[in-house]
């Protein structure tokens, strides 16, 4: 048994090839493999498996970057010893040592110390597997992670297998309705990236990162072009604990960043806040935000009452997408998901719309493809647009909204018909014409309205076709909208039980 000493040798011993020809795919293969062979699958969730491989990479990280010679090496930020210790302990003794590490990492005092930041986000309110699981961690840290010089690994390699392995865990992470997690597919936001033109100089934020997929298509996309990235390029938060561990992690395991640097994720309700959600340096600010928020949650209601600078107060897409219009800079681009009822709703919906349209260029609308997210019943659009300075004439900030339908004909699922690149690729091109968005045309599927006939419309509603006749199949099979139906009346009940509670007893 090697103790992380980063020589790379365990790969070899083993017959399996050394570690800096490691591919992602066969990465997160070879840990499934051990969870469905070594580990009682009933007691152990994917997703719990996958945050323990997390915890454990980053305490074997910590120490290989501690063990480099002295030019190159990173002070640990875990206690001195602590992964050779574990890796020598079973039962009892294994348990109460990673609870104690755990607990300690997860609970620092952060006061004037930013390199604890990160340990902090990545160990708050993690939970160890139980004592009777000890032997199959054990096994996992012996047999799985020690023998390896995970520094040798490609850092892209290694991001991407952590990735996959969320990904693996759609189930998991599609139960935890209570905070409204879902898991958006890449393609999607790789052309996000494009349209938002996302490149190395950009300062990339999302207030609801969730697993951090959003920030590591940004994080692609800006390596594209610059080897180099700055520290403060990445920035999101959270309000789920859970979904900030996984996301910090995603994106150590994806960047290499020091361990004590600063976090970019933190655990924060967003919405209470009125400035935009980055943990850089003074004079930084973000230049694009990407956010798919919750669209509905069975165990947290909006709550927004001491934001004195929104338009309204509304369901969560609504105000994430005002507080993003309202905090970030002039000049910042945006892209934000919100469901269809946020496109056509009234009240706070119809008024967040027509501020939106007066204060930022809002250029593009993606009605996306029916069943593209693993919760059935789901049907999600995206509004592009540009904060914007305000007009001495009192003109509408948008000249024109561009609505691409990628919805008619088309239904996915992430099983049996995901999308692919390909599919959004007619899309990019419209959006993106050779001559910039001045020379995009009219198609089937593209349709341009003027601003003044949007805010001619009743509720200033922005439930807009191109030229394509609605599909019946678009909207689902019968037990796919009468589940739909259910949530929403749920949701609203749960609405009208927070009203009445809040209401005086007279």
């Amino acid at each position: 048994m090697a103790n992380g000493l980063g020589r790379g040798n365990g790969a070899t011993a083993a017959g399996i090839p050394a570690e800096r020809f490691w591919k992602g795919e066969a990465i997160a293969e070879r840990f499934w493999k051990f969870y469905r062979e070594g580990i009682n699958t009933r007691a152990i969730t994917r997703l719990q498996f996958v945050e323990h491989v997390g915890y454990l990479l980053f305490l074997k990280l910590d120490h290989e970057r501690a063990q480099r010679s002295t030019r190159f090496a990173h002070p640990p930020v875990a206690p001195a010893g602590a992964w050779p210790g574990l890796a020598l302990l079973s039962g009892d003794a294994l348990h109460t040592s990673l609870a104690r590490l755990v607990d300690g990492l997860g609970n620092q005092d952060l006061a004037g110390r930013p390199d604890r930041q990160t340990a902090s986000v990545v160990f708050r309110d993690a939970q160890i597997w139980g004592l009777d699981r000890m032997a199959e961690l054990n096994e996992l840290i012996v047999e799985q992670i020690d023998p390896y010089s995970w520094l040798a690994v490609p850092q892209a390699e290694l991001g991407r297998a952590f990735s996959q392995m969320l990904r693996d865990c759609r189930d998991d992470i599609d139960l935890k309705i209570e905070s409204g997690q879902t898991l958006t597919p890449l393609p999607v936001l790789n052309a996000i990236t494009k349209v938002l033109g996302v490149g190395p100089e950009d300062i990339v934020i999302d207030p609801a990162c969730g697993t951090g997929t959003t920030l590591i298509a940004a994080y692609n996309a800006m390596l594209a072009a610059n080897r180099q990235l700055a520290p403060t390029a990445l920035a999101g938060a959270d309000l789920d604990a859970q979904m900030c561990r996984l996301s910090m992690l995603n994106i150590l395991l994806h960047t290499g960043r020091p361990f004590a640097a600063s976090a970019p994720v933190q655990l924060a309700d967003t919405l209470k806040r009125k400035v935009p959600v980055v943990r850089s340096g003074p004079g930084v600010v973000p230049t694009v935000a990407i956010c798919n928020p919750p669209f509905r949650s069975n165990g947290v209601q909006p709550d927004a009452t001491m934001r004195d600078d929104f338009w309204a107060y509304g369901d969560f897409p609504t105000n994430f997408l005002q507080h993003l219009a309202i905090t970030l800079p002039q000049g910042a681009r945006a892209a934000v998901f919100v469901p269809d009822g946020a496109l056509f709703g009234g009240g706070a919906a119809s008024t967040v719309r027509q501020n939106l349209l007066r204060n930022c260029d809002v250029h593009t609308l993606l009605r996306l493809p029916t069943g593209l997210f693993h919760r059935k019943g789901v049907k999600s659009n995206i509004l592009f647009f540009t904060k914007s300075a305000p007009n001495p004439s009192g003109e509408p900030a948008t000249k024109d909204l561009w609505v691409y339908d990628a919805r008619t004909g088309n239904h996915h699922t992430d099983t049996g018909n995901p999308v692919t690149e390909a599919d959004f690729d007619d899309f990019v091109a419209s959006c993106l014409p050779n001559g910039g968005f001045a020379a995009r045309t009219e198609s089937k599927r593209f349709r341009r309205y003027p601003v003044a006939e949007l805010l001619a419309r009743t509720k200033t509603s922005l439930d807009l076709k191109a030229h394509l006749a609605p599909d019946p199949s678009d909207f689902g099979s019968p037990k796919e909208i009468a589940f739909e139906v259910a949530d929403q009346l749920d949701e609203a009940a749960a609405h009208f039980r927070h009203i009445a509670e809040a209401l005086p007893e007279q």
